[in-house]
């Protein structure tokens, strides 16, 4: 579908234009919240100062509490500038600060404990991807949040980074017709050696590239084709317990095959690069990091025939803050609008709870004799 860089006519195809874009109410909204929120944050490694930035640029939100076993990362983030109260744990936050919302920022084998904590307190509740490290403990979450009726949603950023958010809206409208295949695949160079810590544990992390990497990848072709009903899957442990290159295939209620690749043991990857291709009876999508390509054989959804090439510039920038890409921002933003009143955001809990889903039958297939079964993807 795309054209190699030696092709004498990609000049010609990818020359700069204008390009007439339909509705994306996702990029259209000034997300924040309606009304003055307080919010804590428990976990303060990377993404819970990550966190910590984007919310304290956020109209209206105040942080009222972080938390953390490790007293230095406390002492940390208020040599930043910081200056919210230092609990040593979520329960300490929560009693004393009485937040509406918490950011789980933890290691995945601790999301659960801590989110039931939050739900009794009746705090809504962003965790970190993946949802937990187990498919049993996502569902008990998921029933918690069901009875509570707080809002509860994963961070999966990519929901939010404006080139794929427009090929969301392309493949939700029709714009390639029926689905007939497809490919996928996310990479990273970031472990090269035996690595340390509990992301290379899988009692605690759940899984390696698949769950701390790739799971972004997995929530794309759920919210993109919806939810698969079979999986197959090899995966190579190159450096320990945990699986650095995995290899597979989703099956489609339709029957059509979307193939799966994920690694962070490659080469040339600085920073995570997501590639998604989707065949259609109309046409063709491809979205990368940089851009969106569609070629399609009529218009549809707002789409014109031919062939569209949509830079990420060329895109609406809606973030007013932008830490690692606008989509921090815009995933926590848009999920205080919705505790607020707003509209649900793409990564509610029933999309995270089918990552895991999609998770699970991809570990279950590349863990069985020999790997690369097809299994059902659990319902």
């Amino acid at each position: 579908m795309t054209l190699g860089p030696g092709d004498p006519s990609v000049a010609a195809v990818r020359r700069p234009q204008t390009v007439s874009l339909p509705r994306i109410p996702l990029l259209e909204a000034d997300a924040r919240p309606r009304r003055d929120v307080k919010v804590g944050i428990v976990g303060l490694g990377k993404m819970g100062v990550a966190h910590s930035a984007v919310l304290s640029m956020i109209p209206g939100v105040h942080i009222v509490g972080v938390a953390d076993h490790h007293a230095p990362l406390g002492k940390s983030l208020r040599g930043m500038g910081f200056n919210a109260p230092f609990f040593k744990s979520a329960e300490k936050l929560l009693r004393a600060t009485t937040p509406d919302a918490v950011w789980i920022c933890t290691q995945q084998s601790a999301h659960w404990p801590i989110a039931r904590a939050c739900l009794d307190a009746k705090a809504a509740l962003f965790v970190e991807k993946p949802l937990t490290h187990t498919l049993d403990d996502a569902i008990e979450l998921a029933a918690m949040a069901g009875t509570s009726q707080r809002p509860v949603v994963c961070g999966y950023t990519l929901a939010f980074l404006p080139v794929f958010a427009a090929a969301q809206h392309a493949l939700a409208s029709g714009a390639v017709g029926e689905v007939t295949r497809g490919s996928s695949s996310m990479n990273l160079s970031q472990v090269f050696r035996a690595q340390r810590g509990w992301i290379v544990d899988p009692k605690r992390s759940g899984g390696g590239v698949v769950a701390n990497i790739s799971s972004h990848l997995l929530f794309l072709l759920r919210w993109y084709l919806g939810m698969p009903v079979q999986a197959r899957a090899t995966w190579q442990k190159l450096y320990g317990e945990v699986e650095d290159d995995i290899r597979g295939a989703f099956i489609l209620p339709n029957g059509a095959e979307i193939g799966f690749e994920s690694s962070w043991s490659v080469s040339g990857y600085p920073f995570s690069a997501v590639v998604v291709e989707v065949e259609g009876s109309n046409g063709k999508l491809l979205v990368s990091n940089d851009a969106l390509e569609l070629d399609l054989l009529q218009a549809a959804g707002g789409w014109p025939a031919g062939h569209t090439w949509v830079r990420h510039t060329e895109l609406p920038q809606p973030a007013r803050f932008d830490v690692n890409g606008e989509g921090y921002y815009l995933e926590d933003a848009h999920f205080l609008a919705w505790l607020t009143g707003g509209p649900a955001p793409p990564n509610t809990l029933e999309l995270a709870l089918d990552v895991q889903r999609m998770m699970a039958a991809l570990y279950s297939s590349a863990g069985g004799d020999g790997g690369g079964a097809l299994v059902p993807v659990p319902r």
